[in-house]
């Protein structure tokens, strides 16, 4: 049977994307502001490394270029043996597609919708910056690991409770537990940290929450969900909402996974964040 390995939460944001092409991978300079968040994710890319997953879960939200809202699905999975990047206005990157597996995609939507969660399922799925952004930081190109994405409303109302998130992640463990192979899996989740993109707070940012955020997951899951996804919203952001997608990757994680590396910096509109936890290793026979 397939394991989890580990899990990630990390942000999400355009500008990381436009300044990782701009500096060229790394091989040039990043503004000093953003050199802060290249440098602070190399260690997660190198737990990625010694992680080696076969297949990556990425929780995510789509901003209106996939899905519009004549067609917003709460949860939206993705089947396909690739996933197209979309073209969010200022063209194409120069990336690769996402890989994908078939196999993966469908065991998953059927073990979720036996749980009771009611999935869209999408044989075409494009990616905009939910994932292409922070992915050529924590792993090589062209992208090695397949992927299977599932993406959650986090544009309008009604947003999906946090309880929601939890229950995801520990549907997705079952579900990936339940694989029939002895793959190494890695549970992602991404959004945020804190931000707001429009309105009279436009501009907003929290690191203190940022922070505060990224030392009680851990070990404080039920305490975070406690919190209304309002208040995120009033101490964070509008867009601080989507920290409510990280519960579903610690979720998904036993009580005895622990955290190898944990990250904050604000660079630019957005409060920027890694965390990176490991499973223990199962002994052999």
């Amino acid at each position: 049977m397939a394991s989890i390995v580990g899990g990630m939460g990390i942000s999400h944001t355009p500008s990381m994307g436009i300044e990782y092409d701009r500096a060229d991978g790394g091989n040039d300079h990043f503004p000093t502001h953003w050199q802060l968040w290249f440098d602070g994710t190399r260690p997660a890319r190198d737990l990625l490394a010694e992680l080696a997953p076969d297949h990556m879960v990425v929780v995510y939200n789509d901003h209106l270029n996939y899905f519009t809202l004549d067609s917003y699905p709460t949860l939206a999975i993705g089947i396909g043996d690739e996933f197209r990047q979309m073209d969010e206005g200022w063209g194409p990157r120069e990336l690769p597609p996402l890989p994908g597996d078939h196999e993966w995609g469908i065991h998953l939507s059927k073990q979720l919708i036996d749980n009771d969660f009611d999935l869209t399922v999408c044989q075409d799925l494009g990616i905009d910056h939910g994932i292409f952004s922070w992915l050529p930081y924590v792993v090589d190109l062209p992208f090695p690991i397949p992927v299977t994405p599932i993406a959650v409303n986090m544009i309008r109302e009604p947003l999906p409770r946090p309880q929601r998130m939890a229950a995801l992640g520990s549907a997705l463990r079952r579900a990936i537990e339940g694989f029939p192979s002895d793959q190494r899996v890695l549970v992602v989740a991404t959004g945020g940290m804190s931000h707001q993109i429009s309105g009279a707070r436009f501009g907003i940012a929290n690191a203190d929450l940022d922070r505060w955020f990224l030392d009680k997951l851990p070990r404080n899951l039920d305490e975070l969900m406690k919190i209304d996804i309002t208040e995120y919203m009033a101490l964070g952001g509008t867009e601080a909402a989507e920290l409510t997608l990280w519960f579903a990757m610690r979720a998904a994680l036993s009580d005895a996974a622990q955290v190898q590396y944990s990250f904050s910096t604000f660079p630019q509109i957005t409060g920027c964040g890694v965390l990176v936890m490991t499973e223990p290793e199962k002994e052999t026979a």
